[in-house]
């Protein structure tokens, strides 16, 4: 990672992009991607993508996903107190004590989701836990008008206000890694092959697709207007080694051990075993996780769109998904970019990942 790129990068995961609000950050993503593409495009919803050759029959995809999970005001009762529902897996556990940005089309307002002190919380309350019923937003309001001349508005979006920052020097520790940490790792990929001048047979789509946290519908577009021959998808998949996760339902995986290869029915057998090839070859780690039906991420939409299109999955091993202080080893995202660029340079024009 040079100086650039670590810039990108801040900047990137610094910005807000919640599900069906990423424009602000695919700005940020193209104008860093555009230097290292032939062209760039913009679908109606706002998947982004570059394309490296563009014009050749045979179509390789790249991909991540741009959106973060995030909140939507619901309700203003006449106090002023601001009550919301999820726009994504937000988990209302972590909600309380949070600073928040609401997006109002004035800009933003700052908020608290507020929760009653310890000492006050007593008798049946002892035990009071945050639910998506009872937690809530306060911007300082004294009444419902004046949550109003605020500009605020049901069905503004909400994203929590924390930022990228480094652990121990190994980790970096934030918010929306999942999965921006993979879009920053897509676009990595394409500054490389600019920069080593690697020639590729193959027109090379980097995709950073919209709306995955709410069921995978941007790459589900973008799979059916591109049509490509092979899709590799990145993203994030969970650390098992932190305490209150089960293994024998998680599976076994450790941030800065490697990527993680996922065998599942959405990812082909063939591109999965050349992938491993190609990080034994290279001598890239990586570790083996098991979906037993869908992988919950794109690799699923663009495996079953257009007849069927051979995919893969590489991901980063996160801690703390879901929260504000999401974990990634450095290592393992320096490795996610060297495994998608050397799997890329063994990709042949035309090839078949036919099983007979």
């Amino acid at each position: 990672m040079n100086e650039k790129s670590r810039e990108f990068l801040y900047k990137y995961l610094n910005n807000c992009s919640p599900t069906g609000f990423e424009s602000e950050g695919q700005k940020i993503w193209i104008d860093y991607l555009k230097k290292y593409v032939d062209e760039w495009h913009l679908d109606n919803y706002g998947t982004a993508y570059g394309v490296i050759n563009p014009g050749q029959d045979y179509k390789v995809v790249i991909e991540a996903h741009a959106d973060e999970i995030a909140w939507y005001v619901n309700y203003v009762n006449d106090n002023g107190f601001i009550y919301v529902i999820r726009n994504g897996g937000s988990d209302h556990i972590i909600a309380p004590s949070k600073r928040v940005k609401i997006h109002t089309s004035n800009g933003i307002v700052k908020g608290v989701f507020g929760w009653p002190a310890i000492h006050v919380r007593r008798g049946k309350d002892a035990t009071l836990s945050p639910t998506t019923e009872n937690i809530f937003i306060d911007v300082g309001a004294k009444d419902k008008d004046e949550v109003a001349k605020m500009g605020i508005e049901v069905g503004d979006v909400i994203t929590f206000e924390d930022e990228l920052t480094e652990i121990n020097h190994h980790y970096f520790a934030g918010r929306a890694l999942d999965n921006r940490m993979g879009g920053f790792c897509i676009a990595e990929v394409a500054r490389m092959i600019k920069e080593k001048k690697l020639k590729l047979p193959y027109s090379l789509y980097i995709v950073n697709a919209v709306q995955e946290e709410i069921g995978l519908r941007g790459a589900e577009m973008i799979a059916n207007t591109i049509k490509p021959n092979l899709a590799i998808i990145t993203d994030v998949c969970h650390d098992t080694s932190t305490p209150m996760i089960k293994k024998t339902e998680q599976g076994e995986i450790f941030c800065g051990k490697g990527p993680s290869l996922t065998v599942s029915p959405a990812v082909h057998n063939i591109v999965l075993h050349l992938i491993k090839e190609v990080a034994k070859a290279k001598k890239i780690p990586y570790q083996m996780s098991a979906s037993s039906r869908s992988t919950g991420t794109d690799t699923d939409s663009f495996a079953y769109s257009n007849g069927g299109v051979p995919s893969a999955l590489i991901s980063i091993p996160l801690r703390y998904m879901h929260t504000t202080v999401e974990m990634a080893h450095k290592n393992d995202i320096d490795n996610v970019i060297k495994l998608i660029f050397e799997t890329l340079k063994e990709v042949k024009m035309g090839q078949s990942f036919k099983y007979f």
